[in-house]
């Protein structure tokens, strides 16, 4: 599947000229190598790509470099050793990744390069060549998306009132370790009664779980360098009449998203959906964030579904579906799951019960 990915981002800067171009996002050079390090390059020419590491990685990277890569060896910076590739190809220009290039990092290459123009790619190629899945990725976020679950089938029977926060969120992290994960996609939320109310909390470590409140989880593992992700809102021992009509809610839109998805869909329209039916409940300044996003070697990847966003649904792209409310004092609700796109919809990875769950 390497070589394949390759010869696909090959095609894209021959049909824009973009030859040679520079790779300095990690999670790139991981799509197109396997690499997983924490210092690489990569220059792409038409004939002959490079491989830039230091000696740390040199044993490792040449075990990994596909077909028709040089390695090369990073013994000073990363400027003068992607200058000694130029030299080889005797090029006058490069392509760089403007959305990982620090203004420090070009200046560097400028001064570097004295001869060569650097020209900023816009439109990472990689990114969109990740968001359709291959045969290989679809079947390990499968395996990561049952990981997920069983997580969560497991904290039901393990989550009681008088628990903190705390607690909860190390049970997870120890249960995808346990489970063949290298680690949590992301830090777990774990947010009790009015904290759930805010999307992105950070657990406390002091705050225990009370009879009555609400328990918002979103986790996610990375499981062979892919990352799940997953949301489910519980009930401790009985359920507050407010936080349930939300939840039913939140589970209307979710349900009717998740039947829209199809190819050729627009995630914007797709966003749509969800909030549309939200704010005719009086609750659309309640549901801030966006509907959902890309997922693959990193949690968030595109396309992002969102208003504005203008991109179309396609085969094998791998999206969260995430409606949410969330009431300042009270509390929140949302549900996630994780969807592939199929011919004439799509498939539900994430299979954990939605219904209104009560421990």
């Amino acid at each position: 599947m390497v070589n394949v990915r390759i010869k696909r981002l090959k095609k894209f800067l021959k049909d824009s000229q973009s030859f040679p171009y520079l790779i300095t996002d990690l999670n790139n050079i991981k799509y197109l190598t396997g690499f997983s390090g924490t210092n690489a390059s990569i220059v792409v020419d038409e004939k002959v790509s490079y491989f830039i590491t230091d000696s740390r990685y040199e044993e490792y990277a040449r075990s990994l470099l596909p077909k028709n890569f040089k390695f090369v060896l990073q013994t000073g910076s990363i400027q003068e050793a992607v200058n000694r590739c130029l030299e080889r190809s005797d090029k006058k220009t490069i392509f760089v990744e403007s959305h990982n290039i620090t203004l420090n990092q070009h200046a560097l290459l400028k001064k570097e390069f004295r001869k060569i123009k650097i020209i900023p790619l816009y439109d990472d190629p990689i990114n969109f060549i990740r968001m359709e899945k291959d045969d290989d990725e679809i079947a390990v976020l499968r395996e990561a998306a049952l990981i997920t679950d069983n997580c969560f089938y497991h904290l039901l029977k393990f989550i009681k009132a008088g628990m903190t926060e705390w607690e909860i969120a190390l049970e997870i992290e120890n249960y995808f370790k346990r489970n063949g994960c290298r680690s949590c996609s992301f830090d777990p939320i774990v947010a009790s009664g009015s904290n759930s109310s805010m999307p992105h909390y950070t657990p406390s470590m002091n705050k225990k779980i009370s009879r009555g409140e609400v328990l918002l989880i979103d986790m996610g593992c990375m499981y062979k360098e892919y990352n799940s992700d997953l949301t489910r809102t519980i009930f401790i021992e009985k359920i507050d009449k407010k936080i349930e009509e939300i939840y039913n809610i939140v589970l209307e839109a979710q349900i009717k998203s998740l039947e829209a998805v199809k190819p050729g869909l627009i995630t914007s329209e797709l966003d749509n959906i969800a909030r549309t039916i939200i704010s005719n409940y009086g609750y659309g300044e309640e549901f801030g964030h966006g509907l959902g996003h890309g997922l693959g070697i990193e949690v968030h990847e595109v396309p992002a579904v969102k208003k504005n966003d203008n991109t179309k649904l396609k085969k094998n792209m791998i999206i969260t579906i995430e409606p949410g409310i969330y009431i300042s004092g009270l509390g929140g609700v949302r549900i996630e799951d994780m969807v592939l796109v199929t011919d004439d919809g799509c498939e539900i990875l994430t299979k954990c019960p939605k219904e209104l769950i009560v421990i």
